[in-house]
Formats: structure tokens, sequence, C-alpha cells
């Protein structure tokens, strides 16, 4: 399967029509992707419909169902950047970018927001703790794994240190979810430093972070005072003696429960819960030798 084919099965698996412009940019040119859709839709491999394509046959309407998830996209999006004001408020948080649906556009009503944090080294347990805390109390943490059950609700289900900003498997669904991430919240060197060490997903600084959405982090009180009083040896005690302990047991206790195990990391360097990897199970063999950016 080549590039543009692996292209059009991902869009067709996520049931999401796409336009020209988002061909162009995982092709890497506008002229170059026109000449394509107009092969394929002369082939009856792909149909368009205001404006929109999508893998052939596929029923009228397709085009008004991408403009309504649009529109539904942009209400979530409102939510979601409310929701994100919260995170300049705890210490080591370095960044936040919105992943999953939130990111590619699949959603639904039930859709929840998909974030992936990154942290500053040394802390990623007590982070952890202190962001479940607050947005409990907040009532916007979702606090199951049930597929549907809260939307427009924060998901933390990946945080990340420098070390793991970039890992295998590098396949084409994970090239593409990279490549959609939005930064919502951080340090703009921090971000700089992971969406460079994800460039072979075609994700590039220029690009993601000229995103309206993106709120650069600033000074801020509250955040500073807890950085300097958990940043020294009193932090380093609550990470390794009482944070760590206390969420090794929890989660191993959590997991042994659990039917589909997916993809967990539980490490100083990251903690990652990917229980259903139903998407990218389908594309992990496809060939991927990177993505174009224009």
């Amino acid at each position: 399967m080549n590039r543009d084919e692996s292209f059009f099965s991902f869009y067709k698996t996520l049931n999401r029509p796409f336009s020209i412009l988002e061909l162009a940019s995982f092709l890497g040119g506008t002229e170059h992707s026109a000449r394509v859709l107009e092969e394929k839709t002369k082939q009856k491999t792909l149909s368009e419909e205001d404006g929109f394509f999508i893998a052939s046959p596929h029923e009228r309407g397709f085009g008004m169902m991408r403009r309504k998830q649009d529109l539904l996209l942009d209400e979530k999006w409102k939510l979601l950047i409310k929701q994100a004001k919260w995170f300049r408020f705890i210490p080591f948080v370095e960044f936040v970018v919105a992943s999953g649906s939130m990111a590619v556009g699949n959603i639904s009503r039930h859709s929840d927001f998909d974030v992936l944090i990154g942290v500053r080294k040394g802390r990623v347990f007590t982070t952890r703790y202190c962001i479940n805390f607050i947005f409990s109390i907040l009532r916007t943490r979702r606090l199951d794994d049930h597929e549907g059950s809260s939307p427009d609700k924060l998901c933390f289900n990946h945080f990340v240190t420098e070390k793991s900003f970039a890992k295998e498997p590098f396949n084409f669904y994970r090239a593409e979810l990279y490549r959609h991430m939005v930064p919502i919240y951080g340090s703009r060197t921090a971000l700089e430093a992971f969406f460079s060490a994800n460039s072979w997903s075609g994700a590039a600084p220029e690009k993601n972070l000229e995103d309206l959405r993106f709120r650069e982090q600033r000074p801020n009180a509250i955040r500073s005072f807890l950085a300097f009083l958990f940043g020294g040896k009193l932090g380093d005690v609550i990470e390794r003696k009482i944070m760590e302990p206390i969420a090794r047991k929890r989660l191993s206790a959590y997991l042994t429960g659990k039917k589909q195990k997916g993809r967990v990391v539980i490490s100083e360097e990251e903690l990652e819960f990917h229980f259903k990897l139903s998407y990218e199970e389908l594309f992990i063999s496809l060939p991927f030798s990177g993505a174009s950016r224009t």
C-alpha cells in the first residue's frame, strides 16, 4: 500500500471525510494532491461532495456529516480551552497537547478530551496526583474507562518527560496522531523540543505552534510557589518515598483486573494507559516512511 492509499485508508477507518488541504498537508503540496484526487475520483475509488472526499462506495450526505462534525468540534474545543486554563496553576507541567479524536477531528457528542502532558523530570508521579486532584474537584476528569461514558471530560492517559518524547511504535496511525497534536498550554521551549523529537511523524514546531488555540505558559505566583516548595529535596522525598510507591501499588492492583491490556507504561520517565488500540492495530502493518509538511 503506497502513501496515498495509507492516507485514504486512515480517514476511511475513522469514517471522517477529508479535504484537499488535509491531503496536501500530508503529501506536501496542493497541486500534486489535486491531481491525485482528480485521478481517484475518475476511477471512482473516491467520492466527492461539497469539497470533501471519502472512499467509495459511500452514500450521499457525507459532506454535510463532515460539516456538522466540524461544528461540534468547534463547540468542544471551546470547552477544552476553558478547562485547560487550570493547568497554569499546577507545578511541573511543562506542556499540554490535545490528542486523540480532538486532534484528528473524528469526534461525537460522547467524545472526551484526550491530552498528553509533558512533565518535569523526576516529578511524573507527583504531577499526576496533583492533576487528578485538581480536575476531580472541578469535576472535569474522566473517572472510568468505558467508551462514551464521560463526554467533555479530560482523560489523562499519557504523561511524558524529555526522554520519552518520541519512542516506538512508529506506525502510520501513531504518526498521524502525533502530526495532528494541538498544543494548548505550556512552555514554547518544551513544546519545540517535543515536536522536534517527533519530526519523524511530520510534526514540526514551526507548524504546530502556529495554532491559535495554544496558550503560552506565563509566570504564575501559585505555580511558582508550589514549584519552589516541592522542587527540591522535600519534593524528591515526596516523589520517591510517597507518590511513586502509592501509584505503583494502586496502578498494579487496577491493571490486574483489566481484560484488555493494550499499551501500559509505568516508569519515572513515562506514564501511559492506552487499553484499547483498535485503530492502531489496523494500521500497525502499514509502511511508514515519514510525512511531508507544507
